[in-house]
């Protein structure tokens, strides 16, 4: 079974995408804001991150970078309903190979995920 990182602030829309990811057929480890996703990571092996761009304590750019030079090969796919093209930019810089506007629908995120992890 493949192990996901997901991080987003958002609670009740976080909780939400858990249950219908792990309705798929992944294992989630869920948390709230980019540090704890950070420190998630330097203590698990995840097969790809979903974060946020807009977190508290460390948004999603910060946290992608932080991720690629702990596990540069972790694919990561970043997603906000308020970032612009700028950020979003900034994203893919960071390390990000996909990104997603909200709202999305849980079979778009499943795709982007299947395709990146190359299932």
């Amino acid at each position: 079974m493949k192990k996901i990182i997901l991080a987003d602030d958002e609670k009740r829309f976080s909780e939400l995408l858990r249950s219908e990811l792990e309705s798929g057929g992944y294992a989630v480890d869920l948390v709230h804001d980019g540090v704890e996703a950070v420190l998630k990571v330097l203590d698990n092996k995840y097969d790809i991150a979903l974060l946020d761009i807009m977190m508290p304590n460390l948004d999603g750019i910060n946290t992608t970078r932080i991720l690629k030079k702990i596990n540069s090969p972790m694919p990561v796919i970043v997603f906000s309903g308020v970032a612009g093209s700028g950020e979003m930019a900034q994203s893919v810089r960071a390390g990000a190979l996909r990104c997603l506007t909200k709202p999305f629908t849980v079979q778009q995120l499943l795709t982007e995920i299947k395709t990146v992890l190359k299932e």
